[in-house]
């Protein structure tokens, strides 16, 4: 059972966890230890105002504090590294992580796999996100960011015949976006949640009606960097709402490509 006992040391009534979390015995539940491992480093940062980048106990240290397992120890670390809490190289330190949207990326990945949201449910997501990105966008935005965005939106033009170099074009779009609004959060929870969407939009892509839907995007976007340029936040976020709308035309128009495919591949040959 975890330990809790006053700090007498520090502010009155300030109470101090430690999770040391077994029984001498050894007979410890491992998913709860590494659990408790993972709640000791997070609450270790917290306490010491780390930031990125800075220097945390080794494994050895961790195991040898908590009088738990080198083995457990580093299951926990495996843990808050894949959740980008921690850093972890051959050679050096543990690190405090840099923020990162790749936990949530598979989050939302499996979600999709497993069916238990759908493409279009993500995309009301990104909707609401983006739409309120460009809608900052438009007030907060510099002279570089209407460049790289009327960029972006030439690259789309040029490749409507390629739609693996469209998606990077439109990629860069959205981050422009992102970037124009000042806050980094956009960036990191926009791009996640398309990264999710990655298969499905691809889809859409190669459907049939894809050289005059691309080139309906293209314009859209054109729209919304003007929109953006003129400082105009109201247009910018209407025609954003226009896209996503596009969006998801594209992607259920993909899934009858889809399916459309596989009847003709089940009937017989001749």
């Amino acid at each position: 059972m975890p330990i809790i006992k006053s700090d007498a040391t520090n502010r009155p009534g300030r109470v101090r966890m430690y999770s040391i979390g077994m029984r001498q015995s050894g007979k410890g539940n491992p998913e709860n230890l590494a659990d408790r491992v993972a709640e000791y480093l997070v609450h270790y940062i917290r306490e010491h105002g780390l930031t990125s980048g800075q220097p945390l106990p080794s494994e050895v240290q961790v195991a040898a504090k908590l009088k738990i397992s080198r083995g457990i120890v580093r299951e926990a670390y495996r843990s808050l590294r894949s959740a980008g809490v921690i850093e972890v190289a051959p050679g050096r330190s543990p690190r405090v992580g840099t923020l990162s949207n790749a936990a949530f990326v598979q989050v939302l990945r499996h979600a999709l796999a497993t069916r238990q949201t759908a493409p279009e449910e993500v995309l009301d997501l990104r909707n609401a996100v983006e739409t309120r990105a460009a809608e900052i966008a438009a007030s907060q935005r510099t002279d570089k960011h209407v460049l790289l965005l009327r960029k972006a939106v030439e690259g789309m033009r040029r490749s409507i015949a390629d739609p693996g170099r469209f998606v990077k074009q439109d990629v860069l779009f959205h981050e422009a976006i992102a970037a124009a609004t000042g806050n980094s959060l956009f960036e990191l929870v926009s791009n996640a949640l398309r990264a999710s969407l990655e298969a499905s939009i691809r889809a859409g892509l190669n459907s049939p009606v894809t050289q005059a839907r691309l080139a309906r995007v293209v314009d859209t976007h054109q729209a919304i960097v003007d929109a953006i340029e003129a400082k105009q936040p109201a247009r910018a976020a209407f025609l954003m709402t226009v896209h996503f709308e596009e969006a998801k035309e594209g992607i259920q128009q993909g899934k009858i490509s889809a399916a459309t495919d596989e009847g003709h591949a089940s009937l017989p040959a001749g």
